[in-house]
């Protein structure tokens, strides 16, 4: 691949809609009490969560006109870019999906995903008032999601077999 189209992938802008603003600022910005940082280091980090939430809860939110984007080449610094392309491949079932050409495509599926799984944790956290930080919520979400898998083996067709 040569320089420039490397530079080109990279530029390429991953969003979530602005309406989300809030979530992300409790999660990755309001420092825990339990440990002195926020519960998402990054909001990118924040994002591959949301979209393996509205993944497994087979959970889809359009982008609104007004969205807010975090650039590809953010998400490959630290690889969690793979994410991006492991839910398009889930998605897809098709490997042509990680073809170059196909990129834009793949971060459509994943700011899907993402955006459903933002509504998805909204609205657990609007459910809980009394969990100020959201750490309880989240945790016991992850938990209840865990002894289902276990309990009836991931058949529950409502929902898709991935652990988080």
């Amino acid at each position: 691949m040569s320089e420039d189209k490397s530079r080109e992938w990279r530029n390429i802008n991953v969003r979530r809609n602005r309406k989300y603003e809030p979530l992300v600022e409790k999660l990755c910005s309001r420092k825990s009490s339990y440990s002195n940082r926020p519960v998402f280091e990054f909001n990118k980090d924040l994002m591959v969560f949301a979209a393996v939430v509205g993944y497994s809860n087979n959970f889809k939110e359009s982008l609104d006109p007004d969205s807010i984007q975090i650039t590809l080449g953010t998400y490959s610094s630290d690889e969690k870019d793979g994410y991006i392309y492991l839910l398009a491949l889930l998605e897809e079932k098709n490997v042509n999906i990680l073809k170059e050409n196909n990129v834009l495509e793949a971060v459509k599926i994943f700011e899907d995903y993402c955006n459903g799984g933002l509504s998805i944790i909204n609205t657990w956290l609007a459910d809980n008032p009394g969990d100020i930080e959201g750490i309880d919520t989240l945790v016991e979400k992850i938990f209840d999601q865990l002894v289902q898998i276990s309990v009836d083996g991931g058949t529950d067709q409502n929902k898709k077999e991935v652990i988080f």
